[in-house]
């Protein structure tokens, strides 16, 4: 038992320290009437890991709850998959997105949104959302 426990150990390190990890937050406008701030910014910060250079996953604060998600990158953008931990299958969106490079590892990510599962009144309204992410 001790030595499929060092493996594990062994291999959680070996993986570690071959992974690139992503910092993101997502931006959000503030309401009518109201000032940008830093919680604009910082309301919706998770952590990705990069399994390779072309898929990651990752988990993000989403008010009081956290949302996971999986993004594949292709030639032309990233196809993304975002749900919440609770109702996960009822409440998933699909969407696409792009990574532009501004700074080194410092990138602005632009993405549309659309719910997987129609709502109650047969409507599937797809958002808008632009982020942040910084690659560690």
């Amino acid at each position: 038992m001790k030595k499929v426990f060092y493996t594990i150990i062994l291999s959680c390190f070996a993986l570690m320290s071959t992974a690139q990890f992503t910092i993101i937050s997502e931006v959000n406008a503030p309401d009518e009437g109201e000032s940008w701030e830093m919680s604009n910014l910082t309301n919706n910060m998770g952590i990705a890991y990069n399994l390779d250079d072309k898929t990651m996953i990752g988990v993000y604060k989403n008010g009081d709850d956290y949302d996971v998600f999986a993004r594949h990158t292709m030639r032309f953008g990233f196809v993304c998959v975002e749900a919440p931990t609770t109702d996960m299958m009822d409440n998933m969106d699909i969407g696409f997105g792009s990574n532009i490079n501004i700074y080194k590892n410092l990138f602005v990510t632009p993405m549309y949104l659309m719910p997987f599962k129609e709502d109650s009144t047969g409507v599937r309204e797809g958002s808008f959302k632009l982020g942040v992410s910084y690659k560690i």
